[in-house]
């Protein structure tokens, strides 16, 4: 997989340190209640750590997740420059970018058109 990461484009201020695709099955009373299908992006520069999801049944818009001090810690930091370069790469694969808001989910950016 970092054979894939190192060859990022030019373009990319940043490049993702992990990509997991991963499935969650909520399953009660040995019912399947809810299935999510979901690629997760870890981002770590500046002494801090982002990360970002998909769900691929809306693989159109992204979550935008931190920063925060590291990859185990959800004590969230100033990293303005990790942040914005995330942005960047997100702006180039998704049409909208949404972060955490104090009523849920907030759309940050939607591209035009």
């Amino acid at each position: 997989m970092s054979d894939i990461l190192d060859t990022a484009s030019q373009s990319d201020p940043i490049s993702p340190v992990e990509i997991v695709h991963d499935v969650e099955d909520i399953v009660v009373d040995g019912h399947l209640e809810q299935h999510y299908n979901f690629v997760d992006y870890h981002f770590e520069k500046y002494g801090a750590y982002c990360w970002a999801r998909t769900y691929l049944d809306e693989i159109d818009s992204v979550s935008l997740h931190g920063p925060y001090r590291d990859r185990g810690s959800e004590q969230e930091v100033s990293a303005p420059e990790l942040r914005n370069e995330v942005i960047a790469y997100l702006k180039r694969r998704f049409s909208v970018i949404e972060a955490p808001g104090d009523r849920g989910p907030e759309t940050i950016w939607e591209r035009a058109g």
